[in-house]
């Protein structure tokens, strides 16, 4: 009887341990937003003004 006892711990300690070791569906979602987000804002690397001449009508 110890001894089942004994493996159903086990067996539950060790599900409640890996249970948190995958990201949730919500967490990859917010993820994959935060990531488009700052993709749609990203404007690329700075604009060398050295080629710039100027404004000339």
């Amino acid at each position: 009887m110890k001894h089942a006892i004994n493996i159903a711990v086990l067996v539950v300690l060790s599900a409640v341990m890996l249970s948190g070791c995958w990201d949730s569906e919500v967490e990859k979602k917010a993820k994959e937003q935060e990531q488009q987000s700052k993709d749609f804002w990203d404007m690329g690397g700075p604009t060398d003004r050295s080629k710039s001449k100027g404004y000339t009508p």
